[in-house]
């Protein structure tokens, strides 16, 4: 093993430069951590799914261990895919994104079965330059309405979209974690590519929007839609906040209001991107 301190404690995050010691070709011993005593990485014993299964279970312990002291080569894939299964979500119109969206702009197009908004009571007003925003989140009616393959060029649209959004969402963290880092001296010095890492690992959160995506239909109604993107998004909400305060060793207030703005970001980045390049290509 590298002396350098590349690695870090599960338990408390203290880095570290070696996780075990090797006395022979079949002897091996986990270090113990120098500040809380305990071994300093206990999942290089188990097995994949032991951690994957920690993970999904928030362990903060879990994501020490994938974040820095695995090499998590493949991110970018797994980045990849969870992206296009995010883009598909928005794009077949079915997240709690468009529902969000279908509500506020009062949209209530048929275009697919899986419009979906909810009642809002208060009257919203709108300037008119909003209403035009809106307006560019309005399905085109289409010949054969159940086929979403013949809006190829919808997905390619989207697809830039959600990566703009999450381009934001990534930068504004990391751009906030870094202005507050002379605020607190117990804040890390995090590389882009081990955020990006972070991120992805997160981001597996949203595989719990598929049972929707898979066996929603026309008959399931507004609410049971929303009460499940609801949960998965609290979900996720937490799965990112543990995931950043374990990566940038922040304070809980610091990171909540972090991934409260970013998100927010990337929304607004999202809503106003997807009508401007739906402008581009018409």
């Amino acid at each position: 093993m590298t002396e350098l301190k590349q690695f870090r404690c599960v338990n408390c995050g203290k880095p570290t430069g070696a996780l075990y010691r090797t006395y022979g070709p079949s002897v091996l011993k986990l270090n113990k951590c120098a500040k809380c005593k305990c071994i300093v990485d206990k999942y290089i014993e188990y097995d994949n799914v032991i951690v994957m299964i920690d993970a999904v279970l928030i362990s903060k312990e879990a994501q020490r261990h994938i974040i820095y002291n695995t090499e998590f080569k493949s991110y970018w894939k797994l980045f990849i895919v969870l992206m296009l299964l995010e883009t598909y979500g928005v794009w077949r119109n079915d997240s709690l994104f468009n529902i969000a969206i279908n509500s506020l702009c009062g949209i209530r197009t048929k275009a697919t079965v899986n419009t979906t908004y909810l009642y809002i009571p208060v009257d919203i007003s709108m300037s008119e330059w909003w209403k035009h925003q809106c307006s560019g989140w309005v399905y085109e009616e289409r010949g054969d309405d159940n086929d979403l393959f013949i809006w190829e060029k919808d997905f390619y649209i989207q697809f830039l979209s959600t990566f703009t959004g999450i381009v934001t969402f990534i930068s504004t963290v990391h751009l906030i974690m870094t202005m507050i880092k002379p605020m607190s001296v117990s804040l890390n010095e995090v590389s882009f590519i081990r955020v990006l890492k972070a991120f992805s690992m997160a981001n597996v959160s949203i595989l719990f929007t598929l049972p929707m995506l898979v066996w929603g239909n026309a008959d399931t109604s507004a609410e049971t839609r929303t009460i499940h993107y609801m949960l998965v998004f609290a979900y996720s909400f937490v799965v990112f906040f543990n995931a950043f305060t374990v990566l940038y060793e922040s304070p809980v207030i610091a990171t909540l209001v972090t991934l409260l703005v970013s998100n927010t970001v990337k929304y607004l980045m999202t809503f106003h991107t997807t009508p401007f390049l739906r402008s581009l290509v018409t």
